[in-house]
C-alpha cells in the first residue's frame, strides 16, 4: 500500500493529500493518475459526493489494478437547499471558472433576499484496491457571504468563514487551512482504516466506532434510499465482530417490510460482502422454522405493545379494508420478523422511524414515533434518529420526526 494513485491530474491536490496522509503517520507515496494512465475524462454522474468519489476510484482502479484514492468535494449552502453540492466546480454552467461560480452563488443568495447563509465544505474520499472499498468523510462548517476577502485559496475560499474564526479560507495560511479543512478531516477519517490495514489487524483496531443505534439507523436509511456508498462506509465504521454483523443483518433484514425484497436483498448483499472483509468467514443465523401459530401469538403481543390503546381500533379498521393485509401484518411483519430476538424492539422501532421518515411515509411515521415511545425509546434517542435522517436525507424528512416527537411530548404532559 506504499504507492497509491490519486484520481486527479491536479498536482497541488496530490501534494496536499501526500502531506495530510503522512501527517497521519502513513508512509504513502501518492502519484497523480495522469502520470500512470495519462489524461482521461471521468464522467461524474453521481448525485452525491460518495457516488462521484466511488466512480472516479473505480475507473482508475480498473485501468491500473493499483490502490486508488479519489475525492469529491464541494460547498453546501443551507439557504440554497444544499447547492452547489456536487455541481460546485461547474455551478455557473459550461466554461465555469472560480470567479463565475462565486458570482453564481452571490446571485442565488440575492434571489433568496440574503447576503449570507450557514454552509459547509464537504469532502468524501474513496480508497479502493483489489480487496476493499473504504470511505473517509469530512466537513467544515461555517458561513458563506456575498463579500469576498483574501487572496489565497481557490474556488469559494474567499467567501467562506469557518465557524469559530474571523478569517475566510482565503485569508488563512496553507497550514492553517489544512488543520481545519474538510479534506483534512476526511483524510483523518480514512487514515484510521488505512492504518488498520497496514497493521494487518483489520477494522477491529479502529477507534471511535459508530454507536450501535446510530449505525443501525444509518444503515437502514441508506438501504431504503439506495445510498450504497454511505451504507458501505457505515458498515466499515460500525462492524467489529460477529455480534455487530448480526445486529446489522437484523436491521437490514426488516427493511423488506417497508421497502420491498429487492431493496433488502441488495443491502444484505453489500453487508455480507463488507462483513466478510472485516470479520472473515462467518455464518448468518438460520431462518426460523415457519410456525404460523407462534408467529401469530408473537405478532399480536408485539403489535399491542407498539400500538397501545389504539390497537383494537387500528386492527378493526384495517380488517375492514383488507383482511388479508391485516393478517399478514400480524403474522409476517410483527410475528415472524419484528419479534425476532436477535435485535431488541427499541432499536427496531428507531430504525423503522428512520426508514419511514426517509421515504416520506408520514402517516405510518406518526404511529411508529408513538410506538417507539411506548416500547421504551427516549426523546433523546428519537432526536438522534432525526439527526441521522437530516444528515442523510435533508431537513424536511428529519424535522417531521422532531415535530411528531414534540407532539408526543405535549400529549404526555397533558396526561
Amino acid at each position: 500500500m506504499n504507492t497509491v494513485i490519486i484520481a486527479t491530474g491536479n498536482t497541488h491536490k496530490v501534494d496536499e493529500l501526500t502531506q495530510l496522509l503522512r501527517g497521519q503517520g502513513l508512509d504513502i507515496q501518492c502519484v497523480a493518475m495522469t502520470d500512470v494512465v495519462g489524461p482521461i475524462t471521468i464522467d461524474e454522474t453521481g448525485s452525491t459526493f460518495e457516488e462521484n468519489a466511488f466512480i472516479k476510484a473505480m475507473t482508475v482502479h480498473e485501468r491500473t489494478g493499483l490502490p486508488v484514492i479519489a475525492d469529491d468535494s464541494g460547498l453546501e449552502v443551507d439557504i440554497l437547499d444544499g447547492e452547489p453540492g456536487v455541481l460546485s466546480a461547474r455551478y455557473s454552467g459550461d466554461g465555469a471558472t472560480d470567479a463565475s461560480n462565486r458570482e453564481a452563488v452571490r446571485t442565488a443568495l440575492s434571489a433568496k433576499g440574503e447576503s449570507q447563509s450557514p454552509a459547509r465544505f464537504r469532502c468524501v474520499l474513496c480508497y479502493m484496491d483489489s480487496l476493499r472499498t473504504i470511505f473517509g468523510v469530512g466537513a467544515s462548517e461555517g458561513v458563506i457571504t456575498s463579500q469576498e476577502r483574501g487572496e489565497s485559496g481557490f474556488g469559494y475560499d474567499s467567501m467562506f468563514t469557518p465557524n469559530g474564526g474571523s478569517k475566510t479560507y482565503a485569508e488563512l495560511s496553507t497550514a492553517e487551512k489544512i488543520s481545519i479543512s474538510h479534506r483534512g478531516v476526511a483524510v483523518a477519517d480514512l487514515a484510521r482504516h488505512l492504518r488498520a490495514l497496514a497493521n494487518e489487524s483489520g477494522h477491529a483496531t479502529i477507534d471511535d466506532a459508530l454507536p450501535t443505534t446510530d449505525a443501525l439507523i444509518m444503515a437502514s436509511v441508506c438501504a431504503v434510499t439506495g445510498n450504497t456508498a454511505q451504507l458501505r462506509s457505515t458498515i466499515q465504521h460500525f462492524v467489529r465482530d460477529d455480534a455487530d454483523a448480526a445486529l446489522l443483518h437484523e436491521a437490514l433484514l426488516q427493511s423488506y417490510l417497508f421497502a420491498g425484497f429487492p431493496v433488502a436483498l441488495e443491502a444484505l448483499a453489500i453487508a455480507d460482502e463488507e462483513c466478510r472483509v472485516i470479520v472473515g468467514e462467518h455464518q448468518w443465523a438460520k431462518a426460523d422454522v415457519f410456525d404460523i401459530q407462534l408467529f401469530r401469538e408473537r405478532g399480536e403481543e408485539l403489535c399491542k405493545r407498539v400500538y397501545g390503546s389504539v390497537y383494537d381500533r387500528m386492527m378493526s379498521r384495517l380488517g375492514a379494508i383488507t383482511p388479508e393485509l391485516s393478517s399478514w401484518m400480524i403474522i409476517e411483519g410483527y410475528g415472524k420478523t419484528l419479534s425476532r430476538p436477535q435485535l431488541d424492539i427499541i432499536n427496531r422501532e428507531l430504525c423503522i422511524v428512520g426508514i419511514l421518515a426517509s421515504l416520506g411515509h408520514n402517516n405510518q411515521l406518526r404511529s411508529h414515533v408513538r410506538g417507539a415511545f411506548l416500547v421504551g425509546a427516549t426523546t433523546e434517542q428519537l432526536r438522534s434518529c432525526a439527526d441521522v435522517v437530516i444528515e442523510l436525507c435533508g431537513k424536511e424528512q428529519g424535522n417531521e420526526i422532531l415535530r411528531l416527537v414534540l407532539l408526543q411530548e405535549v400529549v404526555a404532559l397533558d396526561n
